[in-house]
């Protein structure tokens, strides 16, 4: 099982090299073009980055049917490679039958074509990634992470060699690496044909490309055959899936907005260095290029330690205020190293959440056409802002300060979007820091692989510590809703945070009553589709010789109103004798603060309970009790004492009358 964990690994690294390739190669084309389009004059200076920009990104739009379809019904091994090489044949036939054009807009129209196979490329690498994820039992944010600093070094790279080789003729290239007369005749071979440096150093990226992606393949991948004609026509089908979800359609008009702000304004901040004018000094570009890109390494590696795919969503509003304050720093200052630094940073801190988040939960069969759905929306928003940006500069309007102000503006409108959506992500990211000196909370169990990410699931679960919550919050991999006590939902503070953020259901602190309104709100959090979290014990464990409390009958209501939900049951261990449990005391007395204590959390696979089951109350209780127990095996934790198992801790509070 190693050799094969390994070897996904390996494939996974080849992927990592031919995405990077392809980045490098298509962002070395468009800089060399932006910098022939600027050659054309003053006017054409401050519009160059946005004139060029739709050039390369309108056939990830127009193109997506086509996109998203071979991506989903071909093996994605040979999507990646074809892609590639169709990009290296019209890098190298158009290089050698064009040369360099007096026309700007040849070289625009060269782009484009290369687009058409990178709009095929990039879908396909970024569904790829959750199979890639799977087979080498990775988090799919440190995937996601992994590939985002690589992909965004590589823009960053790609464009620092665009502007450096762009004047470089072939003797000049001889004479700066020494070769002499004779000494690289394949150079001069080239240098015979007219082919600009950096167009050769392009198709030569896409070659390594090419070959990087031969044993790209990953066990875990889904494909979808199709005919042709109904392969473009499932695209269609598959745009209403994926945006008729509401959280699949959150992550990519999210995604799409930020790098639609983070794609134009680098281009504003990258002209207001003055490197695009040929007859100046490209010092300070190459700087701010090079800073942009280790800020996006950082970020993303930074965003891919968070290995739960909803917690990790809590990022994207510190990274979009963080956004705003790099588009704010550049306005104000003469130096951008610091606010380009910043903007990668960002960037990275963003995407790979979204990004990830998106492929997880788009079904496994479509993910060809939801990664070409993603990238439509995304290039479709850029197109437009920099075509909006690019008729304004060009009609004098707006010069570069004033688009950093208009993106800045729109940097604000997102930071509160997002701190209105994600409030809640973004809280637990922060406790999340906090509580991570204090506890070690790790997941175990088959639960945690097959957990449902979509649709209505019911988690059932010991209760030994106020922080039981939150241990169970760490390892479930989705939001959420809890049933919690008056005694605490009463509380001023915490009665805020459990109606506005985490939404809780108020379960009245009274031995007996006559209705029970809490049941129904529950059933309802399951109709609409939530996770609902339940102590089935109604009251923290106070004993230690009494590992488990009787299951009250609450739980049996609810799944005798939803007998389809799936259950799954879970064991907290090392919860008891923390400082919030009642071992020794009640919470807070008689024991030391924790620091550093391991809270182990074990999951039973996902299950539906037989009807008959559920026709007896009391089988029901004894049932999930039974499993509750069970699930202490995936810790390797010895069985309980006979005098703790189920029967007799019914029969002994069923005489006690609790």
């Amino acid at each position: 099982m190693e050799n094969a964990v390994l070897s996904v690994r390996g494939r996974l690294a080849c992927l990592w090299l031919s995405q990077v390739a392809r980045v490098l190669a298509d962002n070395c084309l468009r800089m060399f073009v932006v910098l022939e389009v600027a050659r054309a004059g003053q006017q054409q200076h401050a519009a160059a980055w946005h004139q060029v920009t739709p050039f390369f990104i309108l056939p990830f739009v127009l193109l997506a049917p086509v996109n998203g379809s071979l991506s989903n019904a071909l093996p994605k091994r040979w999507v990646l490679v074809g892609s590639s090489a169709f990009c290296l044949g019209v890098t190298v036939l158009f290089g050698l039958g064009v040369g360099t054009p007096a026309d700007p807009w040849l070289w625009c129209a060269a782009v484009g074509l290369v687009a058409v196979g990178a709009a095929v490329y990039s879908p396909t690498r970024y569904a790829l990634l959750p199979a890639a994820a799977q087979d080498g039992r990775l988090p799919l944010s440190r995937v996601n992470g992994l590939i985002e600093m690589g992909g965004a070094g590589a823009v960053v790279l790609g464009l620092v060699l665009g502007l450096y080789f762009h004047d470089w003729s072939w003797p000049m290239a001889a004479e700066q690496l020494g070769w002499r007369s004779g000494s690289a005749p394949w150079a001069e071979a080239l240098g015979g044909t007219g082919l600009p440096v950096a167009v050769a150093l392009a198709a030569g990226l896409n070659l390594v490309a090419v070959l990087a992606a031969l044993p790209v393949h990953f066990r875990s991948d889904v494909r979808r055959a199709e005919p042709a004609g109904r392969a473009v026509a499932g695209f269609f089908r598959d745009c209403a899936r994926v945006l008729g979800d509401r959280e699949a359609r959150a992550s990519v008009l999210g995604l799409a907005c930020f790098l639609g702000l983070v794609t134009v304004g680098s281009g504003a901040v990258f002209t207001s260095t003055g490197g695009l004018r040929t007859d100046a000094d490209r010092a300070g570009l190459v700087t701010s290029m090079v800073v942009v890109g280790i800020g996006v390494a950082l970020g993303s590696f930074l965003s891919g330690l968070q290995a739960h795919l909803r917690r990790a969503l809590g990022q994207v509003p510190f990274g979009v205020v963080g956004l705003l304050l790099a588009l704010g720093w550049a306005l104000l200052s003469t130096d951008l190293t610091w606010p380009c630094l910043m903007l990668g940073v960002m960037g990275g801190l963003v995407t790979v959440p979204l990004r990830a988040n998106y492929q997880a939960i788009v079904p496994a069969d479509a993910r060809g056409n939801a990664m070409a759905v993603m990238n439509t929306i995304y290039y479709g928003l850029t197109s437009s802002l920099a075509g909006v940006m690019f008729g304004l500069t060009r009609s004098g309007i707006l010069g570069v300060r004033g688009q950093l102000i208009v993106l800045a503006g729109l940097a604000a409108v997102g930071a509160a979007v997002a701190w209105r959506v994600l409030f809640r992500e973004s809280y637990e990211q922060v406790l999340e820091v906090v509580l991570w000196p204090i506890y070690r909370i790790r997941g175990h169990g088959p639960g945690l692989e097959r957990f449902p990410i979509r649709g209505p699931v019911l988690v059932v679960a010991n209760h030994s510590s106020w922080f039981d919550p939150a241990f169970l919050g760490k390892v479930l991999p989705r939001r959420f809703t809890a049933m919690m006590t008056s005694a605490f939902y009463d509380l001023p503070v915490l009665r805020w945070m459990a109606q506005r953020v985490y939404r809780a259901i108020r379960v009245e602190a009274s031995a007996y009553r006559r209705e029970a309104p809490e049941l129904r709100l529950a059933i309802a959090a399951l109709d609409r589709g939530d996770c609902l979290v339940v102590f089935p014990e109604g009251a923290m464990r106070k004993r230690a010789d009494q590992p488990l409390r009787r299951f009250g009958q609450g739980v049996w209501h609810i799944l005798r109103e939803r007998p389809t939900t799936p259950v799954v049951v879970c064991w907290i261990e090392g919860a008891w004798g923390s400082y919030f449990s009642y071992a020794n005391g009640p919470p807070t007395q008689n024991k030391r603060l924790d620091w550093w204590r391991a809270i182990d959390v074990a999951l039973n696979e996902p299950q539906v309970l037989d009807p008959a089951l559920l026709a007896d109350q009391r089988a029901t209780r004894a049932h999930l009790m039974q499993l509750c127990l069970d699930a202490r095996r995936h810790l390797g934790l010895e069985p309980l004492p006979e005098s703790s198992s189920v029967e007799p801790v019914m029969a002994a509070e069923e005489r006690e009358g609790t």
